[in-house]
């Protein structure tokens, strides 16, 4: 390793330095090799595998991080934890709201992004599905979506956002996903939800998902 060998010329140079002079000016012996063995091992130079770890290990780790622009993940997040109950004002029972949620992380290259609501137990039943969001939009208020973006009809035959209403005596699991799609959908406002869903999952290049019960 480098660093090695100016170490141990310059203990040795001192070494032969104070062997062979002395103050009053006389001539003195050159060191015997035991001697200037002795005098060496006092030297303490870190092992390679310490210097390997510490210029190698750690660094490189470092080095990837900081210069890795595309390390960001696409995060969604809603107003409940993952997997919690999903509050009242958010079901049939309630104002049924769409909730307010917001995200990081889209991927380079998006295009258009878009937000698919559904029950888990019963997938056919399309709770809310938005296609075309504008891939520089970052949030939704509650009740609101992107004014350029097209909602296709629910299960329950209306447009747009349609609260969880499992039968009385069950609790169903659901799923929220925000996908980055490489594309904008040609697709319209009541399009069926089934269909605007399958075209969502097939321009997909990354996607996001929270769960809830209720």
């Amino acid at each position: 390793m480098r660093g090695r060998r100016p170490v141990v010329f310059a203990v040795l140079c001192t070494t032969l330095f104070a062997a062979c002079s002395s103050d009053d000016g006389r001539e003195m012996k050159l060191p015997s090799d035991a001697q200037i063995a002795s005098s060496l091992t006092t030297t303490t130079i870190a092992p390679e595998t310490t210097l390997a770890v510490l210029d190698g290990g750690e660094s490189a780790t470092l080095d990837t991080t900081l210069d890795d622009g595309s390390s960001s993940v696409l995060t969604l997040t809603a107003p409940w934890a993952d997997g919690d109950t999903i509050p009242t004002r958010y079901r049939c029972v309630g104002p049924e709201a769409s909730p307010e949620i917001s995200w990081t992380g889209v991927p380079e290259g998006t295009k258009s992004l878009a937000l698919v609501l559904i029950d888990e137990d019963a997938p056919d039943d399309t709770h809310w599905v938005v296609a075309n969001i504008d891939p520089s939009t970052t949030a939704l208020l509650a009740g609101s979506v992107d004014p350029n973006a097209v909602q296709a009809k629910n299960f329950a035959g209306t447009i747009g956002f349609s609260g969880p209403c499992p039968p009385e005596g069950e609790t169903h699991a659901y799923s929220l996903s925000l996908y980055a799609l490489d594309q904008v959908l040609e697709v319209q406002n009541g399009d069926d939800g089934v269909a605007m869903q399958d075209a969502i999952y097939a321009a997909a290049i990354e996607a996001a998902a929270v769960t809830f019960t209720s």
